[in-house]
């Protein structure tokens, strides 16, 4: 597919979908987390839901009581991780494991703006940590980061429950092996006893489950790089090392069939289908006169309690009224809310 066709199909979304080329990718920094009603805060910490920029000492006492998992004191920090294995690994974890509803456990998609402004962000490397904090094994956290009090909720992509992932028949036995290396040599032997192109088709099917509005293009190279190790030995000789042990020698070749297979499953067989794009466009015109309708009934409330004199002057409400207004706003809103969550219903159920 030409390039600009591909442009137009993943801008024809207002949700953040990648580009598919590996220079979107490049210049995106994107991170998983798994939270549930048992995950104090979601996205602030079980200490605070924000607060000043930890010290070093500070920052190395909270990252020993996070890495502790028999700790029970709350801490400042938030993690999340850069391989969708292991938050699915974990999600599928608190389901099984824990005996959460799968309707409660999320997984959430995290991208930090590039260049980090580390003052604004405060965002670590939890294996750099765990060396300065001189713990047995800092390689367990390689692929986890920590943000300090909250992560911003602007950073937040999309959201997606396990629910749905279930619903929408996620593989969920790759997921339930004794372990995240398991996981990763379970799936890695399925992708092997494919051609690239398969392996392409294979990976944008994946993606596809967690819903247009996800990064689809990052979700696909993401499970590839979480199970198959890729080094360049010479200018167009790759070594793929599988997480279950088999290695091959392929060409860069490969790796465009790769892609030509992740666009054709994600693109050429949905985003771009004609009848995807129509139920999108007409989900997209209900939705916003439904968002146009709650904006006017906020401001149909307000004009119904308030009193403007001639000379612009709004009538203050007295504090009996006050409470009444107040009662009446949360109602309303409350009834925004359900609108929100049914919009929210049709979307998943189109495979947003």
């Amino acid at each position: 597919m030409p390039n600009a066709r591909k442009d137009l199909v993943y801008e024809s979304l207002d949700a953040p979908c990648d580009k598919p080329d590996h220079q979107a990718m490049a210049n995106r920094t994107i991170y998983t987390r798994a939270y549930s009603k048992s995950s104090v805060g979601q996205f602030v910490s079980a200490k605070a839901p924000k607060g000043g920029p930890l010290s070093y000492t500070a920052l190395l006492e909270e990252f020993r009581n996070h890495a502790n998992k028999c700790n029970r004191e709350p801490t400042a920090l938030v993690s999340g991780s850069d391989r969708i294995v292991d938050t699915l690994k974990r999600a599928f974890h608190k389901h099984y494991e824990d005996g959460e509803s799968p309707a409660e456990i999320w997984i959430a998609f995290i991208e930090v703006p590039l260049p980090i402004n580390e003052t604004a962000t405060r965002i670590h490397s939890a294996k750099e940590l765990a060396e300065k904090c001189e713990l047995p094994e800092p390689n367990l956290f390689s692929h986890e980061v920590v943000f300090e009090w909250a992560i911003p909720e602007k950073y937040v992509l999309h959201k997606v429950s396990l629910q749905t992932l279930m619903k929408r028949e996620l593989q969920e036995h790759c997921f339930l092996q004794r372990s995240t290396a398991g996981v990763r040599c379970y799936t890695a032997s399925e992708l092997q006893r494919h051609g690239p192109w398969e392996i392409g088709v294979t990976l944008g099917f994946f993606a596809r489950k967690f819903g247009a509005r996800a990064p689809l293009n990052w979700v696909s190279h993401q499970l590839f790089h979480d199970c198959v190790r890729a080094k360049i030995v010479d200018d167009d000789v790759v070594r793929l090392n599988y997480a279950h042990g088999h290695t091959e020698i392929v060409d860069f070749l490969f790796f465009c069939d790769l892609d030509d297979g992740i666009d054709t499953s994600l693109c050429d067989w949905w985003l771009s289908d004609i009848d995807f794009s129509l139920d999108y466009k007409e989900f997209k015109k209900c939705q916003e006169v439904t968002e146009d309708s709650m904006a006017w009934d906020l401001i149909e409330f307000w004009k119904t309690w308030h009193d403007v004199d001639y000379d612009g002057t709004i009538k203050e409400l007295s504090a009996k009224e006050k409470f009444s207004y107040d009662d009446e706003k949360n109602k309303l809103l409350v009834e925004h809310e359900k609108k929100r969550a049914a919009i929210e219903a049709e979307a998943v159920k189109m495979g947003l």
